[in-house]
């Protein structure tokens, strides 16, 4: 066995604490929330339909309300993480694989036109992955934008005006119905 030297037995002490400084960080929060205001957070971000838990979920943006607001501002401008938007697009890949494997033409399918169901039949699995993490991003930054409306302090509710303002923006009707909302206090 050779002799461990000094050097590098400092090197691997510096290493191993660089590691140990290192894994607290990665199981940060994003944008540095508390752990409880970042389940809120992606609560409301990759929520799809409200319904019945509207008032709760309400009520708890309106408790973390002042932690919140800046991540619902970050989360607009840069969307979901990576990780979130691959984790889409997996699942889009598998969805279209199992409908590529539907025999088609032996189900009875409504509610579609028959060109939408050959535009379907078109569309490529990539193009359908995309447009599946298109609508994804899409509903993530919206839904950050409501959440802006009900937190509703002075810096967002200047964002969502610039946003509303903005005609080309996907985002703007939602800013426009957000900055209908008023806040109540708690």
């Amino acid at each position: 066995m050779a002799p461990i030297r000094p050097t590098s037995m400092l090197r691997r002490a510096a290493i191993l604490l660089l590691l140990a400084l290192a894994v607290p960080c990665a199981a940060q929060p994003r944008f540095g929330l508390s752990a409880e205001a970042f389940a809120v957070y992606q609560r409301w971000v990759l929520a799809m339909c409200l319904g019945t838990d509207e008032r709760v979920m309400r009520a708890d943006l309106l408790r973390h309300a002042t932690e919140l607001a800046p991540a619902f501002r970050r989360a607009i401008s840069e969307g979901p993480t990576a990780a979130e938007a691959q984790q889409v697009r997996a699942a889009a890949q598998a969805l279209f694989d199992q409908r590529r494997t539907s025999p088609m033409n032996e189900l009875d399918i409504t509610g579609v036109t028959r060109a939408d169901l050959a535009r379907f039949q078109r569309q490529t699995r990539e193009s359908f992955a995309e447009d599946q993490v298109r609508r994804f991003v899409t509903g993530y930054r919206a839904n950050a934008v409501a959440a802006l409306g009900i937190v509703a302090d002075a810096p967002s509710r200047a964002l969502l005006a610039r946003i509303a303002a903005n005609e080309r923006d996907p985002l703007a009707p939602a800013a426009r119905e957000a900055l209908k909302v008023r806040r109540t206090p708690q």
